[in-house]
């Protein structure tokens, strides 16, 4: 049995993820299932380029992932296509809920084509294996919502966001598990 900060952690993602897990565990095939965040280099298109450096260290994996994920959010707001980002995130977690708004807003005809999400800050921590924490502060720049002919319908302002971010280890590569806001 692992030290008793070990344990908690372990004992808050499996709750903060709840039945979310059990789809990803399941292995189902379908688009809008979690699946790895992969952190491989991408392979290189000409003998000439030399590949992108591969993550070494967990904590490195963690960054890249939290980067990817919300560089994935602001491309699924802005087509309101959300399959893949649905894939970076257990359906347990809070963070799943913003996927689902976007799905919505999809469906009522409306877009949100100004909506972005961008990484402040990120410090990884409570490494363990197979899981990790990654403290991020993010803004979520002003965005306007229009409807079928291009008129604005609604707005948002600008928001600054200050989370952690419970990611687990899935075929090889890294989830998001559990998001706990950090400013309530």
């Amino acid at each position: 049995m692992g030290a008793p900060a070990e344990t908690l952690l372990r004992l808050c993602l499996v709750v903060g993820m709840g039945l979310g897990l059990v789809g990803i565990v399941g292995g189902c095939s379908d688009p809008d299932q979690p699946s790895t965040l992969s952190t491989d280099a991408p392979t290189p298109t000409s003998s000439s380029s030399s590949p992108s450096p591969s993550p070494e260290t967990v904590e490195q994996e963690v960054e890249a992932a939290v980067r990817a994920y919300y560089a994935e959010l602001t491309r699924a707001a802005r087509t309101q296509q959300t399959a893949r980002v649905k894939r970076l995130m257990a359906t347990g977690c809070p963070c799943y809920q913003v996927a689902k708004a976007i799905d919505a807003t999809r469906r009522s005809g409306r877009t949100t084509p100004d909506a972005a999400w961008e990484v402040q800050s990120i410090q990884v921590h409570d490494v363990e294996p197979g899981l990790a924490v990654a403290e991020v502060k993010y803004e979520v720049s002003a965005y306007r919502v229009l409807n079928e002919k291009n008129n604005v319908v609604d707005r948002y302002p600008r928001q600054q966001e200050h989370v952690d971010l419970s990611f687990v280890t899935f075929d090889e590569g890294w989830i998001i598990g559990n998001l706990v806001d950090l400013e309530s």
